[in-house]
């Protein structure tokens, strides 16, 4: 066979294996050792062998490890005498030729593993070298272990030519970017100021090696002094990936961004606290993030400075835009529109399995270099990580205790360099309390976050860059991970150990307890000067290919639910109601059959109810000549009523994640305004005399009535004049903080009254279906229950909770204090004693007796709005508000691309299969009894085979054969939490399996016949999709689950040429991949892989495969203190001219043919 370079014949014949001799090795470069016989092993180990047969490890791995070739050392190091060791050779025959050693000093090749293990290795004989280098070219090639290494990004989508490009997207938005200074149609708006964009400098890859000649000098292109500003323009994305800014006016291009360069976790959104908006997506180029990825033993630092660009040239930036959409549905819509085209970030590795995507059915024989290794199928998988962070409050050891006014305090969170999220401003004290989560997803390489805690430096309680950082809270992977037990991306190599340490796994009652963990703050000196308390979690899942979830899918759409709400509520913890209410409702939302889910759901929560019901019935038929005894059961029974879906349950937390889902909008325009007019007013609505009271006593002590001993501080003499006047002014005050009160009272009930045709039809459709369902199941006199039952909806779980904490449902920029905060709280339990038509008591707050007016006066308006909701009367009121689901969807044209359907979903960017990873690992309760950290496998302990392989296509089995079954599942289980010795289920064969139809096939054919089916949509087999009950459902699960665990243990564990070797093609495509990337980096003489091949190749670097290795100019004195290589001695010949260099000069194409013909 005709290679096109000696390096691919090599290559192809050693296979990653090399054994030579006549070597001397060190560690330090200075003492040096004689080596008998070196040899790499099919595992990636470097091992010698003394003259008596006994072997050493020199270093354990060499996957992905640097290599740099020395062309001669110093004279000071020549000069060191060989020390002595096991491996020494006796200093006789060191002696040979030392003249000849000193003029021409062997090259030394020094290599230095991902685990940091170092060796230096004198290489005399050029036969040696000339194997020794394709075979460390090899094992570069291969990533070590740990899942995070196996990180790789593939666009999904082939571009489209020239002539066929669409707009895919168009918008008119807001953006924060560089000004064109030649365009004269663009006008800047005013807007926040962005935060600075300044990613920590990347010295790994200049400091990363420490061996001689290991200097970079590497030039970023930076956006300094870039003009930035907000403006609005026209943003378009063409089906090609391009997004083209133009101006509003002309439609002049000002810049582009090719999508196709972006990785998916650099379109981001951007938290609330940022902008005051949360209609704001970044888009960039994070350098810190992309350096993360690399691994920088073999990378070579990209050139990231072609962000944007126009015309084909560069133009200059901060290397990021930030896009302000009008509507939040905008966002959604091109969030998904740019991940579409963005690179995907997955683990993966190739395997003996792996074949090319687009295979014909009668493949025809090809060369190697005609399919290019991207083209096969990796074994994949995608993660996600998301992070919860709670901010609770801080402790700091000392703070200014100087005057009136200390200043604000807050809390950043900190990635790349760049804030993401913020807490409010309070005020600067010992004990600062903010109470404030944050959530974000992770990348896959991302290990550590900071939360930076700062002053401000305005007295405005505004965010500026100026303010002052008064320390750094450092959440490491120990932190992150410690409530972790599954396979995870994190690495937990190193750790800061500033959290408190918890031995072993925490059982499930105590879970969710230990999420919280006091951090110590440290500032610029790396001093500690407090703590800062906050719960931290982490869910990390990893999520198959969308195909394989496909027959789960289908069981789902004919699921039974009543069972699934019965599974849950016998073996969910109580704590675990609201994560595994939003998995279910975003599960059955994004298959669109949310209402059958929300009427089973309605239909178990009210059997009991039924059952009550009809208990009183047949109790009332049995006692009516006992007066006494019916009104003590009916007093009961309403007492029940009355409290119906008050608790948490799945039911209820469905409903009011569904209702916050669908009606944050609605509650943005109807109650924005008015919480700024509050805030801003600062009227005071309190009506209770005995606060007025203290608040007139801390104004004649100039204090402020939040003082702890105010009340009991009686040292006034008491004069009954003064006490008289003081009685008429609280008098006068509660009239008017009551007229205060009522006002807006008033204002607030008629906001919601009036938009009552603007609440969304999706949340009016259930509100509807619930109160018929309530009806239905309650005596047909009872007209109370159904009422309250919808009150406990649309006030107590949505109206009135925006009230409450309007920064929550991000109404206001700041948490409401002070007098704010109590009209709040007294507005709010006006409007929750008016859906309950329940009147203030004297007895119990007699300060609000006089509301009762405004109760009496709107109790049939109540009704009223009620039945509008409800579709009971016809809502004539006009829509006054503008809302985006009333919007007509913007088609992408991207839902019948097969490489759309793992992107979120639109609208509310559900990612629907996370949300099944996540149900099968609570079905699969089997991976709750057994879960174990997994052990990374290894060829040599004989738990893997190095030559094996895990296939999601040979893995998947619907019959429940896994392909391992006996081993123990790890999933992402830690965030759900089963109550085993209450469950009843058993995992079995499937229900349909039963069927005396599929008895007449095989079990092979019947396990091929149902996976045709679920994969099928032909009605006539809609029999077997029907009737699927619980246990079909956990047995895939449990099938899911095997798989997933299954390719973690293969991704756990190092690469080796074995992947590879499953047949020749696929091992011609890896050398050809290897050898099209490897270049010689001319400043460090080191050996690198570019990841990207459609970048400029900077200067320094020579290709490899065109005579790079001229310019070292080595020269081998062919010393030979034992006989030569004896693998190579059937590949190679030995050389007779010392100088590499004058055989790379030679005109011949492939001048290594000269030395590399076969004995």
């Amino acid at each position: 066979m005709k290679y096109p370079t000696p390096f691919h014949e090599v290559i192809s014949k050693i296979k990653g294996i090399f054994e030579g001799r006549n070597f001397l090795v060190s560690n330090d470069s200075i003492s040096w050792h004689y080596v008998h016989s070196l040899r790499i092993t099919d595992e990636g180990q470097m091992t010698s062998t003394d003259e008596e047969g006994n072997q050493y490890i020199l270093l354990k791995s060499l996957q992905s490890c640097y290599v740099q070739i020395i062309p001669h050392l110093n004279n000071k190091q020549q000069q060191q005498p060989p020390a002595r060791r096991i491996l020494t050779r006796k200093a006789s025959s060191l002696s040979n030729n030392s003249d000849n050693s000193v003029s021409e000093e062997p090259p030394v090749v020094y290599i230095k593993t991902y685990d940091n293990e170092k060796l230096y290795i004198k290489i005399p004989i050029k036969t040696n070298f000339v194997n020794l280098m394709p075979c460390l070219l090899v094992w570069q090639a291969l990533k070590p272990q740990t899942l995070a290494k196996k990180w790789y990004c593939e666009n999904k989508v082939t571009s489209t030519n020239g002539s066929d490009v669409h707009e895919v997207l168009v918008c008119r938005f807001k953006i924060y970017g560089p000004i064109p200074s030649k365009s004269k149609n663009i006008k800047v708006v005013p807007g926040a100021k962005a935060p600075v964009y300044q990613p920590k400098g990347d010295s790994t890859f200049d400091s990363q090696i420490d061996g001689i000649n290991g200097n970079s000098n590497v030039n970023y292109l930076q956006g300094d002094n870039v003009n930035e500003g907000w403006f609005y323009t026209m943003g378009v994305l063409k089906s090609n990936g391009v997004l083209n800014f133009i101006t509003e006016l002309d439609g002049t291009l000002l810049y582009s961004i090719d999508m196709k360069q972006i990785l998916s976790s650099e379109i981001r959104q951007v938290h609330h606290s940022i902008f005051d908006n949360s209609n704001v997506l970044f888009v960039g180029n994070i350098k810190e993030l992309r350096s993360n990825n690399c691994i920088k033993t073999i990378s070579y630092p990209n050139d990231t400075s072609s962000f944007l660009f126009k015309d084909g040239k560069t133009v200059a930036s901060n290397q990021r835009v930030l896009i302000e959409f009008p509507l939040h549905i905008d966002l959604e819509d091109w969030f998904v529109g740019l991940n579409y085209f963005s690179m995907r970030e997955y683990i993966g590795s190739y395997s003996p399995g792996s074949s090319p995507l687009n295979q014909p059915s009668n493949p025809v024989k090809e060369t190697p270099a005609t399919v290019p290794l991207s083209d096969y199928s990796k074994e994949n998988l995608r993660v996600s990580k998301k992070v919860f962070i709670d901010i609770i409050e801080a402790k700091l050891d000392e703070f200014p205790n100087t005057s009136s006014n200390p200043g604000k305090i807050y809390a950043e969170v900190i990635m790349w360099g760049l804030p993401w999220s913020r807490t409010a401003l309070v005020s600067y004290s010992e004990n600062p309390f903010w109470k404030e989560e944050f959530v974000t997803d992770l990348p896959i390489s991302t290990q550590m976050i900071h939360i930076l805690i700062k002053k401000s430096s305005l007295n405005e309680s505004t965010y500026s860059s100026n303010d002052k950082l008064i320390g750094t809270v450092y959440l490491t992977p120990d932190i992150l991970t410690k409530q972790m037990n599954t396979s995870s991306t994190m690495m937990m190599g190193s750790a800061l150990g500033n959290s408190i340490n918890v031995n072993g796994l925490q059982s499930a009652d105590n879970a969710t307890n230990n999420d919280t963990v006091r951090l110590a703050i440290y500032d610029s000196s790396n001093l500690p000067i407090g703590k800062l308390l906050l719960n931290v979690k982490l869910r990390e899942h990893h999520i198959l290919p969308p195909k394989v979830y496909k027959p789960l899918e289908n069981m789902l759409l004919n699921a039974p639910m009543k069972d699934l709400i019965k599974f849950c509520n016998e073996n969910v913890q109580t704590s675990e109601f609201e994560n595994v209410s939003l998995i279910m409702l975003d599960i059955f939302q994004s298959l669109g059959i949310e209402d059958r889910w929300f009427k089973s759901l309605m239909e178990v929560e009210l059997v009991s109810v039924d059952k009550m019901t009809r208990k009183n019935y047949a109790s009332n038929r049995r006692s009516r000549d006992n007066r006494a005894q019916t009104n003590n059961n009916s007093s009961s029974s309403n007492n029940v009523f009355n409290t119906l879906f008050r608790g948490l349950s799945i039911f209820s937390k469905s409903l009011e994640m569904y209702n916050l889902r669908i009606g944050q909008e609605y509650l943005e325009k109807v109650f924005g305004e008015f919480m700024g007019k509050i805030s801003y007013e600062e009227k005071d609505c309190e009506t209770d005399p005995r606060y007025i009271r203290l608040q007139l006593k801390a104004e004649r002590k100039g204090r402020t009535i939040d003082d702890s001993d105010l009340e009991s501080d009686d040292s006034d003499d008491y004069d009954s004049d003064i006490e008289k006047e003081n009685e008429e002014l609280i008098k006068e005050r509660v009239n008017t903080n009551f007229g205060n009160l009522y006002h807006y009272a008033e204002e607030v009930w008629n906001k919601i009254y009036i938009t009552s045709n603007d609440l969304p039809q999706q949340i009016k459709s259930q509100l509807k279906n619930f109160r018929t369902k309530v009806e239905l199941s309650c005596d047909p006199d009872d007209k109370v229950t159904a009422l309250n039952c919808l009150s406990s909806f649309i006030f107590l779980r949505f109206f009135c909770p925006a009230i409450l904490n309007p920064k929550l449902f991000y109404l206001t920029k700041d948490h409401q204090t002070g007098k704010t905060q109590r009209t709040l709280t007294l507005i709010a339990k006006i409007l929750l004693n008016l859906a309950n038509r329940q009147e203030f008591s004297a007895h119990k707050e007699p300060h609000l007796v006089r509301m009762n007016a405004f109760l009496e006066s709107h109790k049939e308006d109540l009704f009223e709005y009620f039945d509008k909701i409800t579709g009971r009367k016809n809502d004539f009121n006009e829509k006054i508000l503008d809302l985006s689901h009333e919007v007509k969807r913007f088609d992408l044209g991207i839902s019948g691309d097969k490489s759309s359907s793992e992107l979120p979903t639109t609208p509310y960017l559900i990612d629907k299969y996370l949300r099944l990873t996540e149900l099968i690992y609570l079905l699969d309760f089997s991976n709750a009894k057994s879960i174990s950290h997994l052990n990374t496998p290894s060829p040599q302990n004989g738990l893997v085979n190095s030559g094996s392989s895990v296939s999601i296509e040979s893995t998947i089995s619907y019959n429940g054969q896994s392909g391992n079954g006996n081993q123990n599942n790890n999933g992402s289980f830690d965030e759900i939490h089963l109550n085993n010795e209450r469950n009843v289920y058993q995992i079995g064969s499937l229900e349909f399996e039963k069927s005396e139809f599929l008895d007449l096939a095989g079990d092979n054919d019947t396990e091929g016949f149902i996976k045709s089916l679920c994969r099928s949509n032909e009605n006539i087999f809609s029999f077997i999709t029907s009737d699927i009950t619980l246990k079909d459902l956990q047995k895939q699960s449990q099938n899911l689950t095997n798989i997933i665990t299954n390719l973690e243990a293969l991704l756990e564990r190092y690469e080796y040429p074995s992947n590879y070797l499953s047949n020749t093609a696929l091992w011609d495509v890896f050398t050809a991949d290897i050898l099209s990337r490897v270049y010689l980096d001319t400043t460090r003489n080191c050996i690198i892989h570019l990841d990207r091949l459609d970048t400029s190749v900077p200067s320094n670097l020579k290709k490899l495969t065109e005579n790079a290795f001229s310019a070292l100019k080595l020269k081998f004195p062919e010393t030979r203190f034992e006989s030569e290589s004896s693998y190579g001695a059937g590949i190679t010949q030995s050389l007779s001219t010392n100088s590499l260099g004058s055989i790379m000069k030679s005109s011949s194409k492939n001048p290594f043919k000269k030395w590399l013909r076969k004995a």
